[in-house]
């Protein structure tokens, strides 16, 4: 029977709490349960065991992010999006580096609800791009740039890199973003001129 307040949710938050803690790969439902004050056959009436709470550390990342991200996209005009877009993401994975890692073994599961939830992230980067007078084809790619650059970045210095005294970190972050704001800027303006001569 399960215990009453114990719930999927609760479960989630606390194992998300607990990665951050001790590393999302050294989480162990035992662990988890100790830290909810419960048996870990607790854990079973809401989890079938450690690889469906993977999948949920998983789905808690992305609505995480998502949350941190939804105003960040709707900014007119869409460099500025982007700019506050950028900043948000670093924030988070700054801020909740093992959800954020977690968050990144998605291509992992096959859970419908959790493709559900990858599309949806990847939408809001579309979302944001939607302004642009450009063909879907090309804002898919503008999509993928950005999401690619904002991760490359990210690992690389939480791996340890980008320490150098000569450049501060966050000054390269800001011209990586503005970089992207010109390449779309660009890749606008070079759509319009191809289609001004045809």
């Amino acid at each position: 029977m399960a215990r009453k307040g114990l719930s999927r949710d609760t479960i989630v938050d606390a194992a998300a709490a607990l990665a951050e803690e001790k590393g999302i790969e050294n989480l162990t439902l035992r662990e988890l349960a100790d830290a909810l004050d419960v048996k870990p056959a607790s854990l079973y009436n809401h989890l079938q065991g450690l690889p469906e709470l993977n999948v949920r550390l998983a789905e808690c990342a992305l609505d995480r992010l998502m949350d941190t991200l939804g105003q960040a996209v709707d900014i007119r005009p869409v460099p500025a999006a982007l700019r506050a877009l950028a900043a948000a993401y670093r924030s988070f994975a700054h801020e909740q580096p093992q959800l954020y890692r977690a968050m990144m073994l998605l291509p992992q599961f096959s859970d419908p609800g959790l493709v559900a939830h990858k599309q949806a992230f990847m939408d809001l980067f579309v979302r944001m791009l939607a302004p642009l007078d450009l063909p879907a084809e090309e804002r898919v790619h503008l999509s993928r740039l950005i999401r690619s650059t904002l991760h490359g970045y990210i690992s690389m210095e939480a791996a340890g890199f980008f320490r150098s005294p000569l450049a501060a970190a966050d000054e390269s972050f800001e011209r990586v973003t503005e970089w992207l704001c010109e390449q779309i800027e660009r890749t606008e303006a070079n759509y319009h001129g191809r289609t001004n001569h045809q």
